[in-house]
Order: C-alpha cells, then sequence, then structure tokens
C-alpha cells in the first residue's frame, strides 16, 4: 500500500463532465503501470471519510480526481485523520473541476496525460494550509483551505454559482457581472497581530496560493510555504468602483487601486458590525459567524 494510490475521484465535479472522464483517467493509469484503487464518491464531504478509510487501511497516496472542491475536502480529510503522521501522506490531483484554480497555481497540467505522468516525478514539496474557524452561537466549526477564503462579494457570489455552472469555466465570471449590482458592502472589523481597522469591504480575501474563482487574482504576493497569510481586502467601492475594477479581479490590476490595503500576518479576525459573516473556501460556502484565520506552515506533502 505504501506505493499504491488511494483514488478519490468526484464524478459531479465539473457540472457532472469529470464522469465521463473517470474510465479514460483509470486507462492512463493501468497503462503507466501506476499501482491504485479507485473509489467513487457518492456525495459531498465523501472525501473526507475515504481519507479516514484510506490512511487507516494503510494507504500513504491520495489521489484526487475532479476540482477545487474535491482537492479542499481531501486536504481537510488528510488534517483531520489521526492514523498517519500528516506529513507521511503524499497528495496530488488530476485537475478536472471548473475552475481548477490550485492546479493552474501549481503549474499541475489539465490535460490527463500529463498529470498521469506527473505521477512518476519526484517533485514533492510542501504547502502551507489556511485553517478557517467560524464561530457562532451553534458553535465553532473549524475549515480547512489551500488556495483562498473570502469574505463580502465571493461569498455572496458563491450561493448564486449554482445557476451559471453549465456556462464551465465562464460561470465566475458570468456569475459575477450579472450580480455585482444587487451587492452591499458590509462593515467589518479586522484584527491583526499588530493592528485593529474597522471598514466597509466589497471583499476580503486570506490566500495562500495565486488563483481563486476561475482565474481571479485577489491575492497579491502568495509564497504559500511561508506560513504568513496573505489578505487583500477591497475597502470603501462604490458600484462604480466595481465596475471600473471589474476585469482588474481578473488580470492581476486589483492592486493598483487605492482602495485596496494588503497585509500579511499568521493570524487575523474579522467579525460584522451587524449579522454575520459568510465565509466561503476554495469555492464552497463554510458557514455563518464571526471568522478567525490561521495557518499551518507546509501542513501539505503533495506531488507537483
Amino acid at each position: 500500500m505504501f506505493n499504491s494510490w488511494y483514488v478519490i475521484a468526484n464524478g459531479f465535479s465539473n457540472s457532472g463532465k469529470t464522469k465521463g472522464s473517470i474510465s479514460k483517467i483509470e486507462n492512463l493509469l493501468n497503462k503507466s503501470g501506476i499501482k491504485h484503487i479507485i473509489n467513487l464518491t457518492d456525495k459531498a464531504g465523501d472525501e473526507i471519510k475515504m481519507v479516514e478509510s484510506a490512511t487507516k487501511q494503510g494507504y500513504r497516496r491520495i489521489l484526487g480526481v475532479g476540482g477545487d472542491g474535491t482537492a479542499q475536502k481531501i486536504v481537510a480529510g488528510i488534517m483531520m485523520q489521526k492514523n498517519i503522521p500528516n506529513d507521511k501522506v503524499l497528495f496530488a490531483l488530476i485537475p478536472s473541476g471548473t475552475g481548477n484554480d490550485w492546479a493552474k497555481s501549481k503549474g499541475i497540467s489539465l490535460d490527463y496525460s500529463e498529470s498521469v505522468k506527473s505521477l512518476r516525478s519526484n517533485k514533492e514539496m510542501f504547502q502551507d494550509v489556511g485553517v478557517a474557524k467560524i464561530i457562532s452561537e451553534k458553535g465553532i466549526q473549524t475549515k480547512y483551505f489551500i488556495t483562498y477564503s473570502g469574505l463580502g462579494f465571493d461569498s455572496f457570489m458563491l450561493k448564486k454559482i449554482d445557476g451559471y455552472k453549465w456556462l464551465g469555466k465562464l460561470s465566475y465570471l458570468f456569475c459575477s457581472l450579472m450580480n455585482f449590482m444587487s451587492y452591499e458592502n458590509v462593515t467589518v472589523e479586522i484584527e491583526t497581530s499588530n493592528s485593529k481597522i474597522q471598514t466597509s469591504i466589497f471583499l476580503l480575501g486570506v490566500g495562500i496560493c495565486k488563483f481563486t474563482g476561475g482565474g481571479m487574482q485577489l491575492i497579491k504576493n502568495p509564497a504559500g510555504n511561508d506560513g504568513l497569510l496573505n489578505i487583500t481586502v477591497a475597502q470603501e467601492f462604490s458600484k462604480f468602483d466595481i465596475i471600473r475594477n471589474f476585469f482588474n479581479l481578473f488580470n492581476g490590476a486589483l492592486f493598483k487601486e487605492q482602495k485596496v490595503l494588503t497585509l500579511t500576518d499568521t493570524k487575523i479576525k474579522i467579525s460584522a458590525k451587524k449579522g454575520l459573516l459568510t465565509c466561503q473556501g476554495d469555492g464552497e460556502i463554510f458557514g455563518e459567524g464571526k471568522v478567525e484565520y490561521f495557518v499551518v506552515k507546509k501542513g501539505l506533502r503533495y506531488l507537483r
């Protein structure tokens, strides 16, 4: 089992298109002589249980087939399991999602043949794992992310994204275009290690990797393995500011805007002046409440 891959395949990724690709991927694995066992998810969240089962059986190599949500849940499973030390578990991904932001950030090929070939490489890397603690009257939820977690507009948009996923890679763009006019800024208090800021946010992003939301670039200088969270705050945006900066969300020019603040820290706390904040991570709604972020330095061992 030490040299065999425990494959977790999410056929529902990319609006169900991944389902038709699983047999092709399995054929490529067989032709490459890569030892593996394939496990198909039935519903969201199965990935976490499957990782627990895999590590309990002694598997130390976990291969995901799917998108950013699949990768996020598998990594959450690695972080949550107690059977094997995290640094002894090797993660790899054959990207087959809508956005594939983590794969793009890491330079992992979207071509199945190339990503299967990479499984024979020795390019083992480490990256930080972000942790979001969502605190509400219902208790505390602990969530993990490997690319980006956000509050504000992107969380607002994700609540509406399902109606646009048939557009594939353009779904995030069109969902944003169709819904930004109905979004209202949120007044929050931001607390870092050495400062407190109260401001009205269009979005607040906490990131580890370069891309999110199907190619948006909301994090200025993500290192990914230095133990620091990279924080972007787009504050006091008017509707005109949103229009003026809309495509800057995708081309990396957002940081030229004077109303955009960037910070780095090992931890950050955010609370809304009124109501609860909706928190998303790696394209999944995590929950609502006050949010505390920190990082597990080099918490993920992965194959590039």
